[in-house]
């Protein structure tokens, strides 16, 4: 009865998605990009529209950087944690503003911005650390994010990446392993969803919203105090795709929960 019940509600939230007119940022598994620094690696050609990294980060390390896959196919991007404090972070982002990607892609309605990665943690770390995604409103405001610790735990972020803005779901995953996360923000209202491995773990309204600037590849560094120059915290990115989603109808959102529901049971 569930097996018929999942490839129902599948089905139907498939269709839903489907027939959805989104607008198609940009994609990529990595595997074209040239080994080394991210920020050599242009996404596209434009204004403020390629791939940029920061983090204060070890000597003889980078911030963002296309590796070998850790599974062993393909490339991805290594994110090195940043070795100051707590709430320091490292970021590779993909300028949507200033490109005038976003303007083109949320035409028509399109107020959702939905950021999808593959996101894999090493296990055995002892530097506190969070890998996965942000959305930011501007340069200097985060809005949404969604990550995992360097002990599994999924945390979701909330207009700033410090642990004071950030809530622990209810979702711990293994680590040394791959998963999704999929974060769909709506820039206008702030509502959020945040997904791992397609169930949906949590649901909150951002304090900062109004317009779109980049959505990114992102580490936190989580120390109560001090620094390291030693230690840093490891965590692969593969499988980005960004894109600009019309907002779903009542209908189609308890759908999607109700096939979150049932993934639930089944993984239970």
């Amino acid at each position: 009865m569930n097996t018929v019940s999942n490839f129902c509600v599948a089905g139907v939230v498939s269709a839903v998605s489907i027939s959805a007119s989104a607008g198609v940022i940009y994609s990529t598994d990595f595997n074209s990009y040239t080994s080394g620094n991210l920020n050599q690696n242009a996404a596209w050609i434009g204004t403020g529209g390629t791939w940029a990294t920061t983090g204060s980060v070890n000597s003889g390390q980078l911030a963002m950087s296309v590796v070998s896959s850790p599974s062993g196919s393909g490339k991805a991007v290594q994110g090195t944690s940043e070795k100051y404090l707590s709430s320091g972070r490292t970021k590779g982002y993909l300028d949507l503003g200033n490109s005038g990607k976003w303007t083109a892609a949320s035409a028509g309605g399109n107020n959702i911005l939905r950021t999808e990665l593959d996101v894999y943690v090493l296990g055995g770390q002892s530097m506190a650390s969070s890998f996965g995604l942000m959305s930011h409103k501007s340069s200097f405001e985060v809005a949404a994010g969604l990550m995992i610790s360097n002990t599994g735990q999924v945390w979701t972020s909330n207009s700033g990446y410090a642990l004071a803005n950030r809530t622990n779901t209810s979702t711990v995953v293994s680590l040394n392993a791959w998963h999704s996360l999929k974060q769909d923000w709506n820039y206008l209202t702030g509502e959020t969803l945040a997904y791992v491995d397609g169930v949906l773990v949590a649901s909150y309204t951002t304090t900062n919203r109004g317009s779109v600037f980049a959505s990114m590849l992102f580490t936190t560094t989580d120390l109560a105090s001090g620094s390291s120059t030693t230690n840093n915290g490891y965590g692969y990115f593969d499988n980005l795709a960004i894109s600009a989603m019309p907002v779903p109808s009542p209908g189609a959102v308890a759908l999607v929960g109700l096939a979150g529901l049932f993934a639930k049971r089944r993984r239970a």
